[in-house]
């Protein structure tokens, strides 16, 4: 999913973001990819979509589609934001296990 405040914060500056969002979306489908080749070679059926989500949050979205889909598990990585930085951007992955239907891991971003 690619958040709408850094598309839209780019346009307000003038910026063409089409180059910038299609880097986003290739980005996307590489780890998606990467991730789904992973998956099957360690046995596991895995099905994933890249989605564009302008006016929603992320979470809805996720939510939506692991409803529509009937998965068994909701697999998404987290940054583990905390204090200030997790208010002001809030967190998909919590409102996720919130609202979630089926089980959620999380995996945690790797510290650089």
């Amino acid at each position: 999913m690619v958040e709408e405040f850094a598309a839209f914060s780019a346009a307000e500056i003038g910026a063409d973001i089409g180059p910038v969002l299609e880097a986003m979306k290739a980005g996307g489908r590489r780890t998606l990819a990467r991730i789904e080749r992973n998956a099957r070679a360690a046995g596991v059926r895995a099905e994933t979509a890249l989605m564009e989500n302008f006016g929603g949050r992320v979470a809805d979205a996720i939510v939506k589609q692991a409803k529509r889909w009937r998965a068994d598990l909701i697999v998404m990585g987290t940054h583990g934001r905390r204090g200030v930085k997790r208010a002001l951007l809030g967190s998909d992955a919590e409102l996720v296990v919130r609202y979630s239907p089926v089980p959620v891991l999380l995996i945690p971003a790797r510290r650089r």
